[in-house]
């Protein structure tokens, strides 16, 4: 049961939900990219984007990126796929509605329910980092959405754990109501180091740093604090999935310890590895042709 500090500290995140929808939707945020829409479903507005026909595969975005740093990859894919991009509530320009809590289990059946109505059954999954436990519920508990768990930088619960623990040694995050405010005041600035620390190829930096600032002076979020006290509080393993996982690693990320490597395979029996050395934390949008040829062969011989 999340404590009533934690609720609060939530609702920072959720604050002037309904001005902020319409403004996403009329500003900047409407045009920046190509091919932008938004969805709304019971708890939040979805910002994304929606290119190229055939099998959809859906990518969501890792904070603080926001879509528009993935246009290589969308061009990459869509010419095979039909490729939706999302952003998180409460990350980038998708806005988490007042209602909206921060739980597990709630969080995913909100991202499911966008999954049902915009990109319909038979998907599939290229979710990356913490996400990749939202794609794990969901693939288990609605079969039919996704055919292929394509996880980046993904893990189990304990291996999120891991992470989190890593992230904020100082448990700054970790504090209901001052993790919220603190995220808010610091995530500029912890951005440009967020990039130093996680990409492999180190020239797309400036490129990354500006787009992020560009987004972050535009209103976007990075809601980590909220994630990190509820939606990570999760411990339990989850069940395995039915369908088969391939786990893309960048080995040139320094954000995750050792032991999350493909700690997926050491969980679940049906699980391919692809590691790339000189890619970090986000390896399709370092390198799309080389992601888009891992997962197009998983996909072909699965």
């Amino acid at each position: 049961m999340t404590g009533f500090l934690t609720r609060l500290g939530a609702r920072l995140d959720t604050l002037g939900a309904a001005r902020k929808m319409a403004r996403f939707r009329d500003g900047w945020p409407a045009t920046a990219s190509p091919n932008i829409k938004f969805h709304r479903t019971a708890n939040a507005q979805y910002r994304y984007c929606d290119a190229g026909s055939g099998q959809t595969i859906i990518f969501v975005v890792d904070g603080p990126m926001t879509i528009e740093v993935y246009g290589p990859v969308i061009a990459t894919f869509s010419a095979r796929f039909r490729v939706v991009v999302v952003e998180m509530p409460a990350m980038g320009f998708s806005v988490a509605g007042s209602a909206f809590d921060f739980e597990f289990r709630s969080t995913n059946d909100d991202l499911a329910e966008f999954i049902r109505e915009v990109c319909g059954e038979g998907s599939i999954f290229a979710f990356s980092c913490v996400t990749s436990l939202a794609a794990l519920d969901i693939a288990a508990r609605m079969p039919e959405l996704v055919t292929h768990l394509t996880l980046i930088q993904g893990g189990g619960t304990q291996a999120f754990a891991r992470f989190k623990a890593g992230r904020d040694p100082k448990g700054i995050l970790a504090r209901p109501i001052f993790g919220q405010l603190a995220m808010a005041r610091m995530a500029p600035k912890r951005m440009p180091k967020w990039y130093a620390l996680t990409v492999g190829r180190k020239e797309q930096i400036p490129h990354l740093c500006e787009c992020a600032e560009r987004s972050f002076a535009q209103g976007a979020m990075w809601s980590l604090a909220s994630a990190f006290q509820i939606y990570m509080a999760k411990r339990d393993e989850l069940p395995a999935p039915q369908q088969p996982i391939l786990s893309i690693w960048g080995a040139a990320d320094g954000s995750h310890p050792a032991d999350n490597v493909h700690s997926l395979a050491r969980l679940y029996g049906d699980v391919t590895c692809v590691t790339f050395d000189d890619l970090g934390h986000t390896p399709e949008i370092e390198d799309p042709g080389a992601v888009f040829a891992a997962i197009t062969d998983f996909v072909d011989r699965r």
